[in-house]
């Protein structure tokens, strides 16, 4: 049962992608001009900075797991120096190594006194660990924890971005709503208006009502140059939520259309998301890196085994054979006092992972507050969107009432402005409910944490 709820859960948000559908009847150049959601989400997951940056984190994860990796292999190194010296001791050394003591050299007075000497030395060293107290172990773990918690919050940005996208793109289409309703208005307008005009040149009122008509259609033009700003803006920052340029502007297709309705309970969606929250994930392995963190505190307490190995060459000049040798051996270090630092360290590597133990709590909390907060958003707004159509209804009723007692002299202009007001700010009320349900929707899937239905 919970598995077809979660895959309905998947299934619901789809509603969003009807909202970029391209009308019946529209041509073949329509299509390719309308940019639906579903193109703007796309595009915004190919191309926002801040997805691009999430895996780049993850990158540099894979090279950090990488470089704890390579703990376990030897290390090789190459080296070629030349010394030139008189010291007794590294005179003596030195012939040694190529080969060519003799034994003139015994001699008290070259021996203390020795000539100049040239030394070409040719070195290969090989370092082999062998045990560290488990600290190469655990830091390949913790590098793999790491890695998933670096690709676990890139799939948090992405829902994010996916949010911000929605929320933008619902905001586009209400300041272009806006704008027809307040277009329509002014044309309602400057009807009334030529209307009163021809009646008090007939005659039948008085030049109130010219004046009236004339105060309401200023107001309205005034309204309609702020829509046509919010319409700007609104394309804007639909840009810029997809990871382009502010200056683009997009031919929008659909409408604002109200989401269907969720057939989850609210415990049940708190379980969703303490289930699939990205972020909830990814401090969970944070805090399980820094448990190995402790671990491989307490393994600086024991000594460390490498095998090593030396190969060198030594010869008096570049261009003539030298003498080679070799050496292999096994190390032990134990660091038995250190003025406390181990002690210290392993102090602070248990205070880390109990203050994230907190904060992992503490956003779980979060995580609930926020679906229960975006629930009850959600249903107070699909219940406004039901007040608000018959405010619309009771509107559009009254407006004609009005309009037929105004024809027929029985009212004046003003009660006709005001029911044409009343219609014009329901209509409004309307659009805005429907916005704020379609981001309520688009909020909630937030909380929650679900994978996106577009990829799925």
């Amino acid at each position: 049962m919970r598995r077809v709820t979660a895959l309905r859960m998947l299934l619901i948000p789809l509603w969003l992608l009807s909202i970029g559908a391209t009308p019946a009847g529209a041509g073949a150049a329509a299509a390719e001009s309308d940019l639906s959601l579903a193109e703007a989400v796309a595009l915004a997951l190919q191309t926002h900075p801040a997805l691009a940056a999430a895996d780049r984190l993850a990158e540099a994860a894979g090279a950090s797991l990488d470089q704890a990796r390579a703990g376990f292999l030897p290390r090789l190194e190459l080296s070629e120096t030349v010394t030139r010296g008189d010291n007794p001791v590294y005179a003596f050394g030195s012939l040694l190594n190529q080969g060519r003591f003799t034994a003139a050299d015994f001699a008290l007075d070259r021996l203390n006194h020795p000539d100049a000497i040239t030394n070409w030395r040719t070195n290969l060293g090989a370092n082999l660990p062998l045990f560290a107290g488990g600290r190469t172990r655990l830091g390949v773990e913790q590098a793999q924890l790491a890695h998933q918690a670096a690709r676990t919050g890139r799939a948090r940005t992405a829902q994010e971005v996916r949010f911000g996208v929605i929320r933008a793109y619902a905001t586009a289409l209400l300041s272009q709503e806006a704008q027809a309703t307040v277009e329509s208005a002014v044309r309602t307008a400057e009807a009334n208006l030529a209307a009163a005009e021809a009646r008090q040149e007939a005659g039948m009122v008085v030049a109130s009502d010219p004046l009236a008509a004339r105060v309401r259609l200023s107001r309205l033009q005034q309204e309609r140059l702020a829509a046509s700003h919010q319409v700007a803006l609104s394309q804007a920052t639909l840009s810029e939520a997809m990871g382009l340029s502010p200056g683009r502007t997009h031919r929008l297709a659909g409408s604002l259309e109200l989401p269907p309705a969720r057939g989850e309970g609210l415990e049940e969606l708190e379980g969703l998301a303490r289930q699939h929250r990205p972020d909830l994930a990814q401090m969970t392995l944070e805090e399980r890196r820094l448990a190995k963190e402790i671990q491989r505190a307490k393994g600086s307490f024991l000594p460390t085994l490498h095998l090593m190995g030396n190969y060198e060459i030594n010869n008096h000049s570049v261009a003539v054979d030298g003498q080679d040798s070799w050496t292999v051996g096994v190390g032990l270090n134990w660091n038995l006092f250190n003025g406390g630092g181990d002690q210290a360290r392993l102090a602070e590597a248990k205070a880390h992972y109990y203050r994230m133990g907190a904060l992992r709590e503490r956003l779980a909390n979060a995580v609930s507050l926020e679906v229960r907060e975006g629930f009850l958003a959600l249903q107070t707004a699909r219940e406004r969107v039901g007040v608000a159509r018959q405010a619309v209804s009771y509107a559009t009723e009254a407006l004609r009432i009005v309009r037929d007692r105004y024809e027929a002299g029985l009212t004046t202009i003003v009660e006709l402005l005001d029911s044409e007001t009343a219609l014009t700010a329901a209509r409004t009320s309307l659009t805005r409910t429907i916005y704020d349900a379609v981001v309520g929707q688009a909020r909630l899937d937030l909380s929650l944490g679900l994978p996106d239905p577009a990829r799925n």
